[in-house]
């Protein structure tokens, strides 16, 4: 009888451990799949158009309300807005405002006004605020720095106001959870062609009256680094503004515009926080000092590093660099403001020195605490021509990331602008990303539809659903707590009958 129960007993455990296995299964199987939407073309198709640097953002007050800006380069120096009430399913064109007087500029075939370098950013209230220059001369010379405001998710755009004047290069802004408008720039006191002569610094501005009126420009930068561009300023939940700078170092040849290699000094990447809502910057923090440039750059329109912002303040900055004599993307984490910085970690998951480059991350941060980067990939091509765009997704700090393809077709990095035969083709400044606790949305630019005669560029999106390795977890919490559970069900019960039968021989 002891025998029989005893078996009974490790059988019972053993379907009890089975069942639990088979639910981690199909709660693994679940957890890794991911699904990603079909590319759709965000601008106006038009054949011989250049369109790239996408800024991607949502709603607040619509989960399915999507909005994309982005600059145009040809046929003439413009840029526009797309919207999607259909969580990116379609897009729709609004053309920035800019007023009748406002400066014709040289590189407009139409001889209009050239708005260019838009940003955007969604206010708590749902308010759409739209930042970009104007532009004068022969080149991409800004004239004065305009916001808009939009309250139907940009459908349509109000009168834009003149927030600053001239020289106002890289303007990016980024909006408190108190409404607060915070606007940073590249600040430059003499340009030539191509080049920034004198002095640059990174200033920032803010208004508390929703974009009416703007406080005077601060510096953000540290007055002793003479080269300096890229910026990037996040708000943190009691209202500190971040700012996120890259500094040129010893790259005279950039900024002046003259021929030659690529720098050969590193480059520097900085934060500088202010704590009192952007009144004043303490020092910049370096928070990487060895970021090896593998290209040249035209100074106006520098590649950004990327910066992000989680809900409980975590901050994260991403970039790519040279250092395993391919590009890779690279991460950095905070979790003291921007204080102290966690050794960098590469983030794309293809072998390092494969002759294949990774590069212009964008980094975002779900509300749930997942970590997102989204960049071009050529790991496909040995040639290192033919481009994908990847999305990189870990569940929190120091966890492993998950390389996932986006696009659904590659193509070719060759197609597109050059600003002369040092630079190669210009992809832009930045990608576009906005990470939820299930989706990501993307957007980047692609070649897809043009070809080295048309030289077309466009902007393309997607969604990727991203599934949590929590699942995993949680299922693993399952086996082990069934397993305790059968097991101790035995040895109750074994005890319990070898208790009888031992009263029983007594008696």
């Amino acid at each position: 009888m002891k025998d029989w129960k005893r078996t009974f007993g490790l059988a019972a455990m053993a379907i009890g451990v089975l069942v639990a296995i088979g639910a981690v299964v199909a709660v693994a199987s679940q957890g890794s799949e991911a699904s990603i939407s079909t590319n759709v073309l965000v601008n106006p198709a038009g054949l011989i158009s250049v369109n790239n640097s996408p800024t991607l953002v949502r709603d607040p007050q619509d989960a399915d309300h999507l909005v994309v800006a982005h600059r145009i380069d040809r046929p003439g120096f413009s840029a526009l807005l797309e919207w999607s009430d259909d969580a990116g399913a379609s897009w729709t064109p609004t053309s920035l405002p800019l007023p009748a007087d406002t400066e014709i500029c040289a590189a407009s075939p139409q001889q209009l006004p050239c708005p260019f370098a838009p940003d955007v950013a969604f206010g708590p209230d749902g308010t759409l605020y739209v930042l970009y220059v104007s532009l004068e001369g022969q080149g991409n010379t800004p004239a004065a720095l305009w916001l808009s405001t939009s309250t139907d998710g940009g459908r349509s755009l109000g009168a834009p106001v003149a927030i600053a004047g001239e020289l106002t290069f890289q303007p990016r802004l980024a909006v408190a959870g108190d409404g607060t408008v915070h606007v940073v720039w590249l600040a430059a006191d003499s340009v030539g062609l191509n080049q920034i002569s004198g002095p640059a610094r990174v200033v920032a501005i803010r208004s508390t009256d929703g974009g009416r009126t703007f406080s005077a420009p601060v510096q953000v930068s540290d007055p002793g680094r003479e080269r300096v561009g890229a910026a990037s300023p996040v708000v943190d939940s009691d209202g500190g503004l971040v700012v996120l700078y890259e500094d040129f170092t010893t790259d005279r040849r950039d900024f002046l515009g003259l021929q030659g290699p690529v720098a050969e000094d590193p480059f520097a990447l900085v934060v500088s926080r202010s704590d009192d809502g952007g009144q004043s910057f303490a020092p910049g923090v370096v928070l990487e000092s060895e970021l090896v440039p593998t290209r040249r750059f035209l100074v106006f329109l520098p590649e950004y590093p990327s910066l992000a912002i989680g809900a409980d303040d975590q901050l994260y900055v991403s970039w790519a660099d040279g250092r395993n004599a391919d590009e890779d993307v690279f991460l950095r984490h905070s979790s003291d403001g921007g204080a102290t910085w966690d050794d960098a970690v590469m983030v794309n998951d293809n072998p390092v020195g494969d002759g294949t480059d990774q590069y212009l991350p964008r980094v975002a941060v779900a509300p749930n605490g997942r970590v997102d980067v989204l960049f071009y990939d050529r790991r496909s091509d040995t040639a290192d021509m033919l481009t994908d765009v990847f999305l990189a997704s870990a569940d929190g700090p120091g966890e492993a990331f998950t390389n996932r393809r986006v696009s659904s077709q590659s193509f070719s990095s060759a197609v597109g602008p050059t600003f002369g035969p040092d630079y190669g083709t210009d992809f832009g400044t930045r990608l576009g990303l906005k990470s939820t606790d299930d989706e990501a949305y993307a957007a980047w630019t692609d070649t897809r539809l043009g070809d080295m005669n048309t030289g077309r560029q466009d902007v393309f999106a997607a969604t990727v659903t991203v599934p949590s390795s929590g699942l995993l977890g949680a299922a693993v919490v399952v086996v082990v707590l069934l397993g305790l559970g059968v097991g101790g069900f035995w040895l109750v019960r074994r005890r319990s009958s070898g208790a009888t039968s031992s009263d029983a021989e007594k008696s």
